[in-house]
């Protein structure tokens, strides 16, 4: 079975004490990250934007940058969000105590947003120097669970390719309407796959692609990997990916997140071979994890 990225609140000892998991791993280039976190949620029927809606004590948008973090080849993570949301960002930033990361406002559509984004990770936003990146992914906020090795598949096809994107088998079949509401046409669904995230691209290869294109691709538009095709000839590698790529749409995927990290803590176990002292680091480390659930927000 596929599972998420564990999402409790973890310390930089794990990185020290699965130095096998990071050495695996051939990432020898900087590689950032931008997360689009502008929606207003209007599918999940609450008032509060669903990447800022809470469970077990930690808002959604926390647990995504977490899954981030825990990825030890992964430089910095730019957040995008509505300007009114920019004071509860940063209080989520420092609450939670994340780390390398940056919060931009958004644009009026969702590319102008992520163009915001991969922008601030080369103009020097916010006051810090900052290493333009080989490689940037983009995620949804709203997608907490991503695991390691996937990211480790798109950022490396990106680099070889230009650009990589997660697909996924559609579950149903598409059919196109009259304007009158009849049955057109349908689509034979083998021939076809669901666009998901994250998506990798070579840093300038995106960053031409968001300068070169119209107006109405910022605001009818919703695919990257289109653009980078259309105005780059950059074909992207299509990988597919685990079913935990599912996205927070209604109120009910709430109820679902909240099951899967409370499964996922409780089904966590590890051996330690080490030695009696990374034994006591580790344990700190899952209590501190735990201790996180019960935070006051």
């Amino acid at each position: 079975m596929d599972r998420p990225v564990e999402p409790g609140h973890f310390s930089a000892c794990e990185a020290r004490l699965d130095k096998h998991i990071a050495g695996r791993c051939s990432v020898d280039f900087p590689v950032a990250v931008v997360l689009p976190a502008g929606g207003s949620g209007e599918r999940t029927g609450l008032l509060t934007p669903k990447q800022f809606c809470t469970f077990l004590n930690r808002p959604l948008i926390s647990y995504t940058i977490q899954t981030f973090e825990r990825v030890p080849w992964i430089q910095s993570i730019v957040v995008v969000v509505a300007k009114e949301s920019l004071d509860l960002m940063m209080d989520i930033i420092h609450r939670f105590h994340h780390r390398n990361v940056l919060v931009v406002h958004g644009g009026s559509t969702r590319h102008r947003s992520i163009f915001n984004g991969v922008r601030a990770l080369s103009e020097g936003e916010g006051g810090t120097d900052r290493v333009k990146p080989k490689v940037v992914i983009i995620h949804d906020a709203v997608r907490p669970f991503v695991e390691e090795d996937f990211l480790l598949k798109i950022t490396m096809a990106a680099k070889e390719q230009g650009a990589a994107g997660a697909i996924r088998p559609l579950v149903s079949t598409v059919i196109a309407t009259t304007l009158e509401g009849y049955l057109d046409h349908s689509l034979e669904r083998a021939m076809y796959r669901a666009s998901e995230m994250p998506q990798g691209f070579i840093y300038d290869v995106i960053y031409q692609a968001y300068q070169r294109c119209s107006e109405s691709d910022f605001e009818f538009g919703t695919e990257c990997l289109h653009l980078a095709l259309q105005y780059c000839g950059t074909n992207a590698k299509l990988i597919e990916g685990p079913p935990t790529l599912w996205k927070v749409t209604y109120k009910r995927d709430l109820a679902a997140a909240e099951s899967i990290v409370k499964e996922t803590l409780s089904q966590s176990a590890c051996v330690v071979t080490g030695g009696s002292a990374q034994a006591t680091e580790l344990a700190n480390a899952l209590q501190r994890s735990m201790s996180a659930l019960d935070m006051v927000w």
